[in-house]
């Protein structure tokens, strides 16, 4: 019996690789008896788009990883789809994409910065918190981990992102639909951040940006910062759940460092600083352990 739910991933070359196995695996390693896994790479690509039906290929990575999980969709006749982009690490099952049939989109969030367009801008919130007091979040969604429950509404984003498009690709048209458009309900399952009791995207690094963190220190982050270690040093392993510095369950690792617009050699340094200094013993032996990624920890 063919499963309901797909899952797609995309990437262009092979500096890539390493990380899509860590992508493939942790994803099937807590989600693969529900869900299918469809990756397009530069080996099978021309495959794929031999059997575009809706969209024809661009050159564009962003759009298209979302163009080919909207034919996949259609294709399996899949009732949802997940979006990961290839620096992610999945660290247990997906619960809030999983189990929430009903939204259309399924969105997360990014950096607690603030972006926009003439045609959009992500809105800052009050959030109440346990105590009483009162601080902002960002609703900012980064497009690298996504969940559709509707055809039409990933129809929709990628409309969007071509009509209004510009240097946010995909997920311009992701905050478009959220914040302006409206057509389709979008939730973002780990806001607002300060109340969130999980975490499926940037949030958990616990800093603003890329470059932020080097060597697993703090960087560009202030005199009073720079050098400390960075947040990510301080998760820990509970009850064989990883959880960040502030307590929230780390349902999916977003890596988020501007990889693709990178030179090789500054790629490769990066992808090195991710394997040797950025987590500490017991997240690589979870990430090792629980999510299938011995081979890039080695």
């Amino acid at each position: 019996m063919s499963k309901k739910i797909g899952c797609v991933v995309y990437y262009t070359d092979d500096r890539y690789d390493e990380l899509a196995k860590n992508v493939k695996n942790s994803f099937l390693a807590h989600n693969g008896e529900e869900c299918d896994y469809h990756q397009i790479d530069y080996t099978n690509q021309e495959e794929y788009n031999k059997m575009l039906e809706y969209y024809e290929f661009a050159p564009e990575t962003f759009l298209m990883q979302f163009i080919y999980a909207y034919e996949i969709m259609k294709k399996y006749n899949y009732e949802k789809i997940i979006v990961l982009g290839t620096d992610t690490i999945v660290c247990n099952r997906l619960d809030e994409f999983i189990d929430d049939n009903a939204t259309p989109v399924l969105a997360s969030l990014n950096y607690p910065n603030q972006d926009g367009t003439e045609h959009w801008i992500t809105p800052a919130v009050q959030v109440t918190l346990p105590n009483g007091s009162i601080v902002m979040d960002q609703m900012n969604i980064n497009a690298d981990v996504t969940c559709f429950n509707s055809t039409d509404a990933l129809k929709k984003v990628i409309d969007l992102s071509i009509e209004h498009y510009c240097h946010f690709s995909i997920q311009g048209g992701l905050n478009e639909l959220a914040f302006a458009d409206k057509s389709y309900e979008v939730k973002i399952v780990d806001a607002p951040y300060p109340t969130s009791k999980v975490v499926y995207n940037a949030r958990s690094k616990g800093v603003f940006g890329t470059d932020m963190i080097k060597k697993g220190l703090l960087a560009k982050c202030g005199p009073q910062y720079d050098g400390q270690p960075s947040p990510i040093r301080y998760w820990y392993v509970n009850n064989n759940k990883l959880y960040t510095h502030d307590h929230k369950q780390i349902k999916c690792f977003h890596f988020v460092e501007g990889l693709g617009g990178r030179p090789i050699e500054s790629f490769k340094e990066l992808i090195n600083d991710f394997k040797t200094n950025w987590f500490n013993d017991d997240t690589i032996k979870y990430f090792k352990e629980q999510c299938g990624c011995s081979e890039f920890f080695s």
